[in-house]
């Protein structure tokens, strides 16, 4: 074998690693140009830094493979300091004596890094072995003190499964967010943190959705925890819900100089404290809330953590399906909404409940047999049943209004045509009257 490789060493002229310098572009006068063609030679054939630059698929970086040759480098992630580094360097007469600027060199390594793509949680996903335990669907019953019951082991699936399948598959509908729940200081941060890898690919996000950095925020994360879901406004849960489902991201990644648009690799994650976070009157189906009843066992999960994921990956190949929301989670997501402290005096007077003086102005044809309303408009809800002089009625008050009508079921219409008279609102004729008003 030392023979073999004394013989491959001993040749005339160039040596093999050296022979792409022949190639080089050059002045008259023997000096290298700094051209593309000539950074991109260099950069691919130079033994030293031959796949040195890598693109990170993940985190959409340019990544450092290795310790670089010029003094004092570091591996990790390239930025303007390690692009005028590789400047002097290829500048250095006993290198190449190539005069390039550091904008040039950092275009080149850009364009080099694409050719040598790499992917940490794809790496770490198909570097494990599944012993063969099905953990998966029991994971918020046996980590996180849940109901061990079919709604939570399809959470959990939609969950793990739909978490690896944004990795191998970047982009695909995940419409879902899980929903922790719990007293503070119950461990579900700690708990996620563990579960996706600790701070480099798990973030807590402390901006909205609606702030234009948040995107920023999440470049490179694999989940990305959104705490305390009562803290959000109206307009920030619209932006929750645009958010879950869209399937890219557009920002500058650090690299560029322009925007890109980015297929989407991470899931998002609520947590709350509350109850009664969920304030969306459609009634918030892309939400999943899982209840914690005790600490959470983030030292299991730690233990645990490369069988969940290795399970998750064989479900993910094995074709099982990360989109159907279990069959319970309807009534799961309704028992979160804080229901607006109007709808009960609203539901009292269409039932025909409330106070006598409250119907006085309601036209008999308005009511049936039993004195319940059979079709009404806002005004006359605002002044019958809730009391507001007409006075203060305004258009927040009337889509108040309108939002519970709404989410009692009730169907409204246009007597006229030419849209001249107020809408009316009436109880379908399968609609079920309470009895318990």
């Amino acid at each position: 074998m030392k023979a073999a490789k004394r013989h491959m060493t001993v040749v005339s002229g160039p040596s093999a690693e050296d022979a792409f310098r022949s190639r080089l572009v050059t002045t008259d006068a023997g000096d290298t140009k700094p051209t593309p063609f000539n950074l991109s030679l260099a950069l691919e054939n130079d033994p030293r830094l031959k796949a040195l630059f890598v693109r990170d698929e993940f985190s959409n970086k340019i990544i450092i493979s290795r310790l670089p040759p010029w003094a004092g480098g570091n591996d990790g992630e390239f930025d303007e300091q390690a692009a005028f580094e590789l400047s002097a360097w290829l500048g250095d007469p006993d290198n190449y004596g190539m005069p390039c600027k550091p904008s040039q060199v950092s275009e080149a390594v850009e364009a080099v890094s694409f050719r040598h793509p790499v992917h940490c949680v794809r790496d770490y996903l198909n570097s494990l072995d599944w012993d063969g335990v099905e953990r998966v669907g029991k994971f918020f019953a046996t980590y996180f003190h849940a109901k061990d019951d079919d709604y939570h082991e399809g959470v959990a699936l939609i969950f793990l499964i739909g978490a690896v399948a944004r990795i191998f598959e970047p982009g695909c509908k995940v419409d879902h967010m899980l929903i922790l729940e719990g007293l503070q200081g119950a461990g579900k941060t700690r708990a996620v943190r563990t579960l996706f890898g600790g701070d480099a690919w798990y973030v807590d996000c402390q901006r909205s959705p609606a702030d234009k950095d948040f995107y920023q925020d999440i470049v490179g994360k694999w989940a990305a925890e959104i705490g305390e879901m009562t803290s959000f406004t109206k307009a920030d849960y619209n932006k929750v819900k645009q958010t879950i489902t869209a399937q890219s991201d557009t920002y500058r990644p650090s690299y560029g100089r322009y925007s890109k648009t980015f297929k989407r690799q991470c899931i998002f994650i609520g947590t709350t404290n509350e109850d009664t976070w969920q304030r969306d009157p459609t009634g918030g189906r892309r939400y999943l809330p899982v209840r914690v009843s005790e600490k959470v066992d983030a030292d299991g999960i730690t233990r645990d953590r490369d069988q969940l994921w290795a399970e998750a990956l064989m479900r993910y190949q094995r074709g099982d399906p990360w989109w159907n929301a279990p069959a319970r989670a309807v009534d799961e997501q309704e028992q979160r909404y804080q229901e607006d402290p109007w709808s009960e005096p609203v539901l009292r007077w269409l039932c025909g409940k409330a106070s006598p003086s409250s119907y006085t102005d309601m036209p008999l044809a308005a009511r049936d047999k039993h004195g319940r309303i059979l079709e009404c408009s806002v005004t006359q809800i605002m002044l019958h049943a809730l009391h507001i002089d007409l006075a203060r009625h305004d258009r927040a008050a009337a889509t108040r209004v309108g939002t519970i009508m709404g989410r009692l079921g009730w169907q409204k219409y246009r007597p006229s045509s030419k849209g001249k008279r107020p809408w009316l609102w009436f109880a379908e004729a399968d609609w079920e009257w309470p009895d318990d008003t």
